[in-house]
């Protein structure tokens, strides 16, 4: 049945009852009482099974995980869809653990986005053989969006879009946590950093494309006693994320000899029962390459891009203007590092 039809044989607002499939919205006693008659059903039959915990199963509303003999099964809701992750040489205690990390960080912080990063950097860490951007997309993303997840200060939340702005935030949290202490051995400074210095970082730049508060992840250097600017990472967990937004930015800083680098999660699966994080740049066919791809490997509108999505095709041929990487968390020495190390040492030669 549609919700187009329940909503018309219950008399109850469609989008009502599409909030409380989707566990935005608790129905109240008289909704209820109207779904269990429009449906032919006792109004206890809507609480079948609610609380229980089947063998073998960590049962919360939204995402849960069943231990399979190779690994785990992640359970989830994926628009119309039961869907199913499987994450191989991992247990149901582990799993327990990351969401415990992810509820202590909601409850505890004042920033969300420190609880999802937090949670994020301990998934990467206990499965390091995992994909990335599938544990980003498929567990820490629907585990936010599990209510029972929350504190109770955020059951008023609408869990999707407060995902939206928090899992920039959190993005840019773990590329500072995983690469900040590696990169500081360097001479290399990476920071989330506030107006104040942003402002005395981009000063030299006279440039109306240039927009500080745009800038997510700054890098910076000392030179003779001066603090200069390196560059930016423009930091997105799709590679359609307002990427064309930071286009005419990135030009402006590259035009002025500063490296400007895009690092995304490359994040895209469509809903399925079994859904594939294929991600967004393609395959790599001669003669049809992306639009995305062309984006960086023909028009070099940014200096880079670092995928940490393992189903990203990394740039095949030589004379590309930029090249697209491919990164994980299992050691913050990889190309992404080596990349700004080299762009520093380039820079302090001139």
């Amino acid at each position: 049945m549609t919700q187009e039809t329940l909503a018309e044989v219950t008399s109850l607002d469609r989008s009502y009852i599409g909030g409380i499939e989707r566990g935005e919205r608790n129905p109240t006693l008289s909704a209820i009482l109207r779904l269990a008659e429009s449906l032919k059903i006792a109004p206890t039959d809507l609480f079948e099974g609610i609380g229980q915990n089947p063998q073998g199963t960590s049962a919360l509303n939204g995402i849960s995980a069943t231990e399979k003999t190779e690994g785990l099964v992640i359970q989830f809701k994926y628009d119309q869809f039961d869907a199913e992750y499987f994450l191989a040489k991992a247990t149901r205690r582990e799993f327990d653990a990351v969401l415990a990390e992810l509820r202590h960080g909601l409850a505890a912080s004042s920033s969300r986005a420190d609880a999802v990063a937090s949670s994020f950097l301990r998934a990467v860490r206990i499965w390091p053989h995992a994909n990335p951007s599938d544990l980003w997309i498929f567990l820490i993303n629907h585990a936010y969006c599990d209510r029972r997840n929350h504190p109770e200060a955020n059951a008023r939340l609408n869990l999707e879009q407060s995902w939206k702005r928090t899992s920039g935030w959190a993005l840019e949290r773990v590329l500072v946590s995983h690469y900040g202490q590696f990169l500081a051995q360097n001479e290399l400074r990476v920071e989330i950093a506030n107006t104040y210095r942003k402002i005395t970082l981009f000063g030299h730049l006279q440039d109306h494309r240039v927009i500080p508060d745009k800038a997510d992840v700054l890098l910076s250097y000392s030179h003779r006693g001066k603090e200069r600017l390196l560059g930016v990472v423009h930091v997105k967990a799709s590679i359609a994320e307002r990427r064309t937004d930071d286009v005419p930015m990135s030009q402006a800083l590259m035009e002025a000899g500063h490296i400007s680098v895009f690092w995304t999660m490359d994040s895209k699966a469509m809903p399925a029962p079994r859904p594939n994080n294929r991600g967004e740049f393609g395959e790599v066919d001669e003669g049809s390459i992306s639009e995305k791809r062309k984006d960086f490997e023909e028009n070099g509108n940014f200096s880079a891009c670092f995928s940490y999505n393992r189903n990203t095709i990394e740039t095949k041929f030589q004379n590309a203007v930029a090249r697209i990487f491919k990164c994980d968390f299992t050691n913050p020495d990889d190309s992404f590092s080596r990349f700004l190390i080299d762009a520093l040492r380039q820079q302090l030669n001139r």
